[in-house]
């Protein structure tokens, strides 16, 4: 598969979720223009994204949208399913495994990890609780692909380093603190402080 720019795998993603919601509505076919209005990016970007999977849709009529949708997905992921573990099951935590995205076809989140004895051998919708201890024999039976960082910030970076040591070379980290990892590791900061001063300051500019 040829490289794609990151910025065309976050817009692609985007029209998968998207589509996603056009179908819960039975819309079973949809237009450039259509996803134009949906998405605020323009017709001409979107058609030329879409041009670069496959020749799809037909002129005056659109795309019909559980094909697109299957062909996106299947194009970035190769019909891979990408198996998250989740650390700390906190009020974040636990709302993370609540949340129905990471229990579909392509993102499962397989497995989660507290320190609390209280929460370890439960479940929540569906996912077990282990011990901390056992991320690394987890983690290698699970075949995690994603580790998620849902600790206090105090605790992140001993996480992230027992994340490391447990195979792991991708973290999403929703701590409020940056984490120290080899250049092997990718690692994505999820901070919502940042992103909404963001949005806000990029709005009344």
């Amino acid at each position: 598969m040829k490289k794609i720019p990151r910025k065309t795998i976050t817009r692609v993603l985007l029209y998968i979720r998207t589509l996603e919601g056009l179908l819960k509505e039975k819309r079973y076919l949809i237009s450039s223009g259509q996803l134009s209005e949906i998405t605020g990016l323009s017709d001409v970007k979107i058609r030329k994204d879409i041009s670069n999977f496959k020749k799809i849709g037909k002129p005056r009529v659109g795309y019909k949208t559980l094909d697109l949708k299957r062909i996106l997905e299947d194009y970035l992921l190769q019909n891979n399913v990408v198996h998250l573990v989740l650390f700390g099951v906190g009020n974040l935590g636990s709302a993370i495994l609540r949340y129905p995205g990471y229990h579909r076809d392509k993102v499962k989140l397989v497995a989660a990890f507290d320190v609390s004895d209280k929460k370890v051998g439960k479940k929540i919708d569906g996912v077990r609780i282990y011990p901390v201890e056992r991320a690394p024999e987890i983690i290698k039976r699970c075949h995690a692909d994603i580790g998620i960082i849902a600790v206090p910030k105090e605790h992140c970076q001993e996480v992230a380093d027992y994340m490391v040591l447990s195979g792991l070379t991708r973290i999403v980290n929703f701590a409020p603190s940056s984490i120290s990892v080899p250049a092997k590791v990718q690692v994505r900061n999820m901070d919502f402080t940042i992103e909404f001063l963001s949005l806000f300051c990029d709005s009344t500019r």
